[in-house]
């Protein structure tokens, strides 16, 4: 039987979709969506981290099962806001970071507004900034979305975030998995305000700020956010370390589970708070 969706009410009253798993004396993590995703991209690295960890899954605004308000765009800070808001309502103190793509950008914003937080972080596909590249792709995924719906949306975007041999394999169900998150009877102006809510964003002159030990990974194969823009990142934030992993595309916890959970577990255990 799968487990009931649990809520979680914002003092702004803002409902968020939340699920809280693994291990209840272990050390906290919190697991941060991509763009145009849900609580289940997280599937396959749950089962190698919940035997050691507390592990926090949760939808932001627009995403999965939680509100979408109707006004917009939702701006990063915003979203990361919103968690910040969560935090205390579960009772989460000094939890680790695991974001990809935007939920890495999210992840940035909570460790230079709240440094000293966190126990560390580990980022996915970590850009500093939404340069003009990035701003032009994501009003085109908006324009599909709104003309053509989440396949076509699908179709615009799929090249950038899986590597080759992946994206080749597994085409078929990434489209179905694609629409059934982005489409189904859910409006789609929660879609839509989260890729217009990224243009713009610059955290780089914040990063200096991060205490914490932080871990970027970054695909050889990500076109969309490539290495040497999310070495930028690396380089920002003291002591930070940086990896490029080889055959991956944008989507490392997708695309090689195993793997990712392995680089996590190491690089966490080899800190102080691990």
């Amino acid at each position: 039987m799968r487990p009931q969706p649990t809520f979680a009410t914002l003092p702004s009253g803002l409902k968020l979709h939340f699920r809280v798993q693994g291990n209840p004396a272990g050390p906290w993590l919190v697991l941060l969506n991509g763009l145009l995703s849900d609580t289940t991209m997280w599937a396959g690295v749950l089962p190698g981290l919940a035997d050691r960890y507390r592990i926090l899954t949760f939808d932001s605004r627009g995403q999965g099962k939680s509100d979408a308000p109707l006004e917009g765009p939702y701006l990063t800070a915003q979203l990361a806001a919103d968690a910040w808001e969560l935090f205390p309502i579960l009772q989460i103190d000094r939890p680790w970071l695991l974001g990809l793509s935007n939920g890495s950008a999210m992840s940035l914003e909570l460790l230079t507004t709240h440094p000293g937080a966190f126990a560390g972080a580990v980022l996915t596909s970590a850009m500093p900034h939404m340069d003009f590249a990035m701003g032009l792709k994501a009003e085109h995924w908006a324009r599909c979305l709104e003309v053509g719906g989440p396949l076509m949306q699908f179709d615009a975007v799929a090249p950038f975030l899986w590597g080759d041999a992946f994206l080749a394999a597994r085409h078929g169900v990434l489209r179905a998995y694609h629409q059934v998150v982005t489409g189904g009877a859910r409006p789609q102006h929660g879609n839509l305000h989260q890729i217009r809510g990224i243009p713009g964003w610059d955290i780089r002159d914040r990063l200096e700020r991060i205490q914490e030990p932080v871990l970027v990974l970054s695909g050889a194969e990500d076109l969309l956010t490539p290495p040497w823009k999310c070495l930028e990142t690396a380089r920002r934030i003291p002591g930070c370390r940086f990896e490029v992993v080889p055959g991956i595309g944008h989507a490392y916890p997708v695309e090689d589970a195993k793997g990712y959970v392995a680089r996590v577990r190491a690089f966490i255990s080899g800190t102080r708070f691990g």
